[in-house]
């Protein structure tokens, strides 16, 4: 996937990630006679960049340590109740009583317009 600029996807990680993916996590890539490669192990392998790298986990809750927060981008895909009632009023708001939604939208901008003012005042 590295060399041909495929993704990737590491699936169950647990919090400890492998010291081996660090090359590929700080994409430490160098250029060698005019491509680009990346160390991995004891041999440099050509460097796709278009190659995207993908590490999920089942842990509802994972605590990674710094040096491997800096490395990547962690997002949270975890589904609340609240969140998820929120989502499916919406969508019920949305059929069943445009307007409303529109004017929701409406005060959500002027709400976060005043705040920006607010902010600016002070």
């Amino acid at each position: 996937a590295i060399r041909t600029g495929a993704p990737m996807l590491l699936e169950d990680l647990e919090e400890m990630l492998d010291p081996s993916l660090n090359p590929v996590l700080l994409k430490a890539v160098f250029e060698n006679n005019g491509r680009l490669q990346i160390k991995l192990g004891d041999s440099d392998v050509d460097y796709d960049k278009n190659f995207k790298f993908y590490m999920t986990t089942k842990m509802p809750n994972p605590h990674y340590f710094p040096e491997v927060c800096i490395k990547v981008t962690i997002i949270n895909f975890t589904v609340t109740f609240d969140g998820l009632e929120e989502q499916l009023l919406n969508e019920v708001v949305s059929k069943e009583i445009p307007e409303s939604l529109a004017k929701k939208t409406e005060l959500m901008l002027q709400l976060a317009d005043d705040k920006k003012v607010l902010a600016a005042l002070e």
